[in-house]
């Protein structure tokens, strides 16, 4: 029955990997998805694929990561998960925050081979590591790896910017934390330079962009647990942040709102800049350091994932093809030849 005759008797058609479920089509072509070619229902080749005229069954199930791939991505589309899971296998369109916990949304990793238009390598333990050319890494020793130049994961971006806050908030924490300090110091008197009161206003003004810049993120988050009723750590960050900054900002602006024991022999409101700031900056230093693992994780797996072929030689009826590697079924005979992955 030639393709014509099939169509005519209405024949349908459906796809042998099953990336859109049960769907079905009514005339020969490629999958829109995957690209392999649509096969009848109830053929002999449904038959070999363990498919039912309804179309279910596998009987070579694909990878996880495909099918991953397949059942998320819908056809290109990027797909977004909390690593914690809060919400089981749920996924999201956008990157962002998890609406539960608050956790940094992670990119559903397809980690499809990808041939480098350019020859960059890097080590996979320390992806800051560009060279030209193979080598060893300077800093750990292992050898490098081929990427590809146009590669930037979700998670790279989002630890870049991660680190660029984290950043702002040290300078900015550093010298509040000093000012703040001095008095116990006993080493820097900085009193004695200026007035206290001037003092605190500078501390305000290098504690404002941490918390609206850096750490706003966090109260994001922490709106977000009590939204829902779900307490979390960024409940309490946001919380005992935010208090010690609007604690200090009103006992600067307005200190006669405040009894004796809250003030000082001079009559100024002790204030919390400095907790304020520190506590932000070490939220966001783990922050990064969580990012920079897991970005390290997914980077040597892609790496790995690269050393594959990305095409496998066929034998069939005697004759050798090139085909694409996630095309291999059971049972086909593959030829590999001496030196060849």
């Amino acid at each position: 029955m030639d393709t014509i005759e099939m169509v005519n008797k209405g024949v349908q058609y459906y796809c042998p990997m099953k990336c859109e479920g049960d769907k079905v089509y009514d005339g020969p072509g490629n999958c829109p998805v995957c690209h392999m070619k649509l096969v009848p229902v109830g053929s002999a080749a449904a038959h070999d694929h363990g498919h039912s005229h309804q179309g279910t069954g596998h009987l070579h199930p694909m990878p996880e990561i495909r099918k991953r791939k397949m059942q998320d991505h819908g056809g290109g589309t990027d797909k977004y998960y909390c690593p914690m899971r809060c919400e089981g296998d749920k996924t999201y369109d956008k990157p962002g925050d998890c609406p539960v916990c608050g956790m940094h949304l992670k990119k559903v990793e397809t980690f499809t081979a990808v041939k480098s238009e350019k020859k960059i390598y890097t080590c996979p333990m320390h992806p800051e590591v560009r060279k030209d050319g193979p080598g060893s890494c300077p800093v750990c020793g292992m050898d490098l790896v081929p990427v590809s130049s146009r590669e930037t994961s979700e998670e790279e971006k989002a630890y870049g910017k991660m680190l660029k806050k984290f950043r702002v908030a040290l300078a900015f924490a550093i010298p509040v934390f000093i000012i703040a300090m001095s008095d116990m110091t006993g080493v820097i008197q900085l009193h004695d330079i200026a007035p206290r009161n001037m003092w605190n206003w500078i501390q305000f003004i290098l504690t404002t962009p941490v918390v609206f810049y850096s750490g706003w993120v966090f109260f994001k988050r922490g709106w977000n647990s009590i939204r829902r009723w779900s307490p979390n750590m960024w409940t309490l960050i946001s919380i005992g942040v935010g208090s010690a900054y609007i604690f200090s900002v009103i006992g600067l602006l307005a200190p006669g709102l405040f009894p004796a024991q809250f003030k000082d022999p001079g009559g100024h409101v002790h204030l919390y800049f400095e907790a304020a700031s520190v506590i932000l900056a070490l939220v966001l230093l783990g922050q990064v350091l969580e990012l920079g693992a897991h970005n390290k994780t997914n980077f040597a797996i892609r790496a790995l994932l690269n050393l594959a072929p990305p095409v496998a030689r066929l034998v069939q009826d005697g004759m050798e093809k090139e085909i694409p590697l996630d095309q291999v079924r059971v049972g086909q005979v593959l030829r590999v030849k001496p030196g060849e992955k």
